[in-house]
């Protein structure tokens, strides 16, 4: 339980999660706080730094509640820590927190070195320490794979074996399983889609949102209209596992961290606003997958340009039809009135799209991926 005493090490903060954990962990009545971050050539305090600049204005924070920024890396034994850093976390640590991961859907052999390896060296030193700290992973919700057309349970989620669409969910769901089946205390957390709402970096809202900007170039797309996305954005994450670890005697070891059924949104929902967005003379057409065919594909992808855009957002079309949402009761049940707000996407999309908008960037953005 994160109590005013606790000591706290954490992993991937110079990542949009992890950052934020790490700025609202500071501001909280614990101890001390560790933050592992690959070398660089910035030190691991400049980087650290940086990320924290990145959020925006913060409130004022005694220096001494500064995390410790230490290099290290969790692809690497011991997580390439110094020994002195190594023993310092090793015996003093109560809350290893594990956010650091390789999210690319591209890059599988990154992900398996970062992400399943990176959670065995995490369970080894995490076995090491004097204090037998919890084990806090942050996973993915779509550690399911290849579903469609559900609303998931939390027992319903990690399923290794199936079939997945990329290396980063099957990575995830090998690395969750190896955690829970370490026999360490641990706590997993699966948010679903984390958008950087409230926080005002134009990197850390392209990461998803990029190809937005190219959609009004295409006429139409192979996209359920009636399919909702579970998204959330990264504050109700942070605070959401906070939460549960400020939680005494919690009744379970897993939690979605997802909007769920109730604040769930279709895309045919999202169509007019995002059209109103950008201006749009005429209506976006939404198709159902299974009623996308060569004719349609001909009349609507017919330029270089679109043909290249459509190449590039290919990879994201499997998860925007999914139709899977990610059951939160066991979420709002364990934190009753202290369940944090969780705005609908409308409610915050477009100003998050605000910081994309520029066609320049998201066209860099597709030289860059070679489409």
């Amino acid at each position: 339980m994160l109590h005013n005493g606790s000591n706290v090490f954490t992993t991937g903060a110079t990542g949009l999660i992890g950052g934020e954990l790490v700025r609202t962990l500071i501001t909280q009545p614990i101890g001390k706080v560790w933050a592992l971050v690959r070398p660089t050539d910035d030190s691991p305090a400049e980087r650290l730094s940086q990320r924290r600049r990145r959020s925006g204005p913060s409130a004022a924070v005694p220096a001494q509640r500064f995390p410790v920024a230490v290099a290290g890396d969790v692809t690497q034994e011991r997580l390439g820590m110094s020994p002195e850093d190594y023993e310092d976390v090793r015996r003093n640590v109560d809350i290893i927190i594990h956010s650091a991961a390789e999210t690319s859907f591209l890059r599988a052999s990154a992900c398996r070195s970062t992400n399943i390896a990176g959670a065995k060296n995490l369970i080894e030193f995490t076995r090491q320490c004097t204090r037998r700290p919890l084990l806090v992973c942050l996973s993915t919700a779509f550690v399911s794979g290849v579903v469609a057309n559900a609303c998931l349970s939390e027992d319903e989620g990690c399923r290794p074996k199936d079939d997945h669409h990329n290396e980063y969910t099957h990575s995830k769901a090998v690395a969750e399983e190896l955690v829970r089946s370490s026999g360490l205390p641990v706590l997993v957390v699966r948010p679903s889609v984390v958008l950087s709402a409230g926080v005002p970096d134009e990197q850390f809202a392209r990461a998803i949102l990029q190809f937005c900007p190219l959609l009004k170039e295409l006429g139409a797309l192979p996209v359920d209209p009636q399919a909702r996305p579970d998204v959330v954005p990264v504050q109700f994450v942070v605070d959401s596992t906070i939460r549960l670890l400020q939680t005494p005697h919690r009744r379970y070891d897993l939690y979605h961290i997802s909007c769920g059924l109730d604040g769930a949104m279709t895309y045919e929902e999202l169509r007019p606003a995002f059209e109103r967005f950008y201006h749009m003379t005429s209506p976006m057409r939404l198709v159902a997958p299974r009623h996308w065919n060569k004719d349609l594909h001909r009349t609507y992808i017919r330029t270089p340009d679109q043909r290249r855009i459509f190449a590039t957002i290919k990879n994201y079309l499997p998860f925007l039809n999914m139709n899977v949402l990610f059951d939160n009761t066991r979420l709002k049940q364990e934190l009753g009135d202290r369940f944090p707000p969780l705005p609908r996407l409308d409610e915050y999309l477009f100003g998050l799209l605000e910081m994309v908008s520029h066609d320049r960037i998201a066209r860099r953005w597709l030289a860059a991926k070679g489409a």
